[in-house]
């Protein structure tokens, strides 16, 4: 049976002397420090109407753990309804255990993002979850703390997992450099399949005499419009690992390079391009991730891919439309550039661990009122002594 850190069993046991729910607490007891959520919480109100978790028996029976604690084939502790409130029969134990309180603790697991292809996660029966490629899955596990009469050590449910899946939606900048001159790029990726993106920049080749390049040679600056779909791996046994894409571009040229009269300062032309993308090379998804350092995993649950760094290499053909008849049809470019999404996907909101109070006895509940009573009192007697003189 999975079980919980120690750590984890010592937070629960230090939540059984402080659970009460807000309207029976008292949060002006003398000497009561504000700060102290688990000596005095405010609000640690049972989740779902005070109800433990009632998983239903096996058809088969059930089967007992290590200590005798009956389970089901999830390892959740089987309870039961019973006078007093629940119940759970112990093995070899004729009359039942009253249920005095359980708990439920949740902690991130792991962060998942299908970058590349589908990722299967490991269950502990052996079997998989699958996570498609173009999605992200937050893993969480909960495991339930029972507590029962008259037993010192509490029953640990067997971890639950659970998934939240969310899609991979990034947002990347970069430059590149070709026939075309150089652009700056700002691109957006949707689920690692379709993209559409936008590049603006100089035109070297404005205003140069060389006819085999026109229109290009026509103007100062190009702008490239379009968007495309995105695949994994192509040839990855003589390539290595990668990604690429196909896709529709426009492009257009601004600005009259060339100062003649019978040449046009606006160009455009229709086409299609092929890219070939190799990311995280020279071991960048190491030690970079955003524009700062790698924060303490409690707090940043980025994973190791979370962001992206690429160089690309393309190749585009254009149908000259509006000049074809004068300098060709068929234009060609190629470009080289490197991008990196300053916005990666979003991660679901989350606690990287909680410990939550799932149902109380009322038994127990008149216990924790009690010992706050003795609490009180042994405080103010220490205050009184403190104040005594020699």
């Amino acid at each position: 049976m999975d079980h919980l850190p120690a750590a984890a069993i010592v937070a629960a046991a230090l939540l059984l002397l402080a659970v009460v729910p807000a309207s029976t607490q008292d949060a002006t007891l003398p000497g009561a420090d504000p700060a102290s959520a688990l000596e005095l919480p405010d609000d640690l109100n049972p989740e779902a109407g005070n109800l433990p978790l009632l998983p239903e028996a096996p058809a088969a029976g059930p089967r007992y753990d290590d200590d005798g604690f009956p389970e089901d084939d999830r390892g959740l502790l089987l309870v039961e309804p019973d006078p007093a409130g629940y119940a759970v029969r112990l093995r070899g134990v004729s009359f039942p255990f009253l249920l005095y309180g359980q708990f439920v603790n949740r902690q991130r697991d792991a962060v998942f993002m299908a970058r590349d292809g589908l990722v299967q996660d490991v269950l502990p029966d052996g079997t998989f979850h699958d996570i498609p490629r173009g999605y992200g899955a937050l893993k969480t596990n909960t495991a339930y703390i029972s507590v029962l009469e008259g037993i010192v050590i509490p029953h640990v449910s067997d971890n639950q997992k659970a998934y939240t899946e969310f899609p991979l939606r990034d947002l990347y900048v970069g430059a590149s450099l070709g026939f075309g001159g150089l652009q700056a790029e700002a691109r957006y990726v949707e689920r690692e399949r379709g993209f559409a993106f936008a590049r603006a920049g100089l035109n070297f080749l404005g205003g140069a005499d060389i006819a085999a390049f026109a229109p290009l040679t026509y103007t100062w600056l190009s702008v490239d419009l379009g968007g495309g779909a995105s695949f994994p791996g192509l040839l990855e046994n003589l390539l290595g690992p990668n990604h690429w894409s196909i896709g529709g571009d426009l492009h257009i040229g601004l600005g009259d390079a060339d100062g003649d009269p019978g040449t046009p300062a606006f160009t455009w032309m229709p086409g299609a391009f092929f890219e070939l993308e190799k990311r995280d090379l020279f071991g960048w998804a190491d030690g970079w991730a955003g524009f700062g350092p790698q924060g303490d995993y409690r707090e940043d649950p980025r994973p190791q891919n979370h962001h992206v760094r690429a160089l690309n290499a393309r190749v585009g053909v254009f149908l000259d439309l509006q000049n074809g008849a004068d300098s060709g049809w068929i234009k060609v470019d190629v470009s080289l550039g490197f991008r990196y999404n300053v916005a990666g996907p979003r991660i679901p909101e989350h606690p990287f661990k909680e410990t939550r109070v799932v149902y109380v006895s009322e038994e127990y509940r008149r216990q924790i009122l009690r010992q706050r009573e003795l609490r009180e009192q042994r405080m103010k007697e220490s205050t009184k002594d403190s104040g005594a003189g020699p």
